[in-house]
């Protein structure tokens, strides 16, 4: 094709290859409209583009997708249209909303890659475990002023990989728990830090990124999680090997089998195979099971909720008949199977997934 031309130059340059791929964007901010760009002109069959955020002013000094006529929409929305008057030739679709809401696990397979574009810890750390369950290659990336991060996670070829997981800090976990007060309520008071950059740091990140999707396409695959950081000032890159974690939240606490399905989130008919009252399960986000005053309320009573606790946040514990902060609140993300056939039976899930661990499997049941 005449439009890939100079592409056809390059000995190693697979362009079939290129068009039969699909890749999914997670996150269309300034390095996300960097990769979109780049995988268009590289002519990438398939283009998935998931974000829940609109446009606004200050977006339009780091994103090349997006014009001042632009700011109020979304972004996904308008990257999908630029995409396409980039290159006609490939296919873009638009996922609005939340990742972890619009991607399904059961779906990943069809990807030869996940490049994660998003601009905090909880949201990369439920992009890997996606990615690490379903055996999907996982780019993820970041930025500073200055400094671009791509880290490349080869899961498809390497499940034994080290994870994203494996090399975070236990106080980034104290921080994504700032989001939160009383337990997993939304914390009012939470203000999200933003990253100060420019579109110079955001385009290395970018290039990087797009440039290891590639890799992963044509026969260069790494066997081991790499993790590269550049200097957009002074050009020096750091290329260094992200070390297993025995002791990883994520990866080792994952059995050597892993199942995926997918159910009616009918509580009774996700438990309905599992024949063991004394089985436990563990619900992907934590569950705010019920609510009551300890000063107003009776001792046997509790007001059943039984949803996702973040839909609720830190103004819930305060009581509106006595105005006291006496709200008790229980919430959990593991269950008896018997608990929930005698509790909670005719409910649904209110979760993405419920997971169970045995002695050599991991099972999850992802809620349709």
């Amino acid at each position: 094709m005449e439009r890939y031309l100079r592409h056809s130059l390059i000995d190693w340059f697979p362009q079939k290859k290129v068009e039969n791929c699909r890749i999914a964007i997670v996150g269309c901010g300034a390095i996300g409209n960097e990769v979109a760009k780049n995988l268009a002109l590289l002519g990438i069959g398939k283009i998935d583009l998931y974000d829940f955020d609109s446009i606004e002013i200050h977006n339009l000094t780091k994103s090349v997708l997006f014009r001042e006529e632009d700011v109020g929409s979304m972004k996904v929305e308008i990257a999908a249209v630029r995409l396409k008057e980039l290159n006609p030739d490939i296919s873009v679709t638009a996922h609005q909303g939340d990742f972890w809401d619009t991607l399904s696990l059961l779906k990943m397979s069809i990807y030869s890659s996940i490049i994660g574009c998003v601009d905090n810890f909880e949201a990369r750390v439920r992009l890997n475990f996606m990615c690490r369950v379903t055996c999907t290659n996982f780019i993820d990336t970041g930025i500073d002023s200055k400094f671009g991060q791509v880290s490349i996670f080869p899961y498809r070829h390497n499940t034994s990989a080290s994870c994203y997981e494996c090399s975070i800090p236990y106080s980034v976990y104290a921080r994504m728990q700032e989001r939160y007060s009383c337990g997993w309520l939304r914390n009012l008071a939470f203000i999200e830090k933003k990253i100060p950059t420019t579109v110079i740091t955001a385009s290395l990140s970018g290039s990087l990124a797009a440039s290891k999707a590639l890799q992963l396409i044509v026969d260069e695959k790494p066997t081991n999680s790499l993790r590269l950081f550049a200097n957009s000032f002074t050009g020096e890159t750091v290329i260094s090997e992200i070390e297993k974690n025995n002791q990883c939240p994520c990866c080792s606490s994952l059995m050597k089998t892993i199942s995926i399905t997918s159910k009616n989130p009918l509580i009774d008919s996700v438990v309905s195979n599992f024949t063991y009252k004394n089985q436990i399960i563990s619900t992907s986000e934590p569950i705010l099971i019920s609510m009551r005053c300890v000063q107003c309320d009776p001792e046997d009573y509790a007001k059943i909720i039984f949803e996702r606790a973040e839909k609720y946040d830190s103004s819930h514990t305060i009581c509106p008949k006595c105005s006291c902060e006496s709200i008790a609140l229980d919430i959990r993300d593991r269950f008896s199977i018997s608990e929930l056939k005698e509790h909670f039976s005719g409910r649904n899930f209110p979760v993405k997934f419920i997971r169970r661990d045995s002695v050599d499997s991991t099972t999850i049941i992802e809620m349709e």
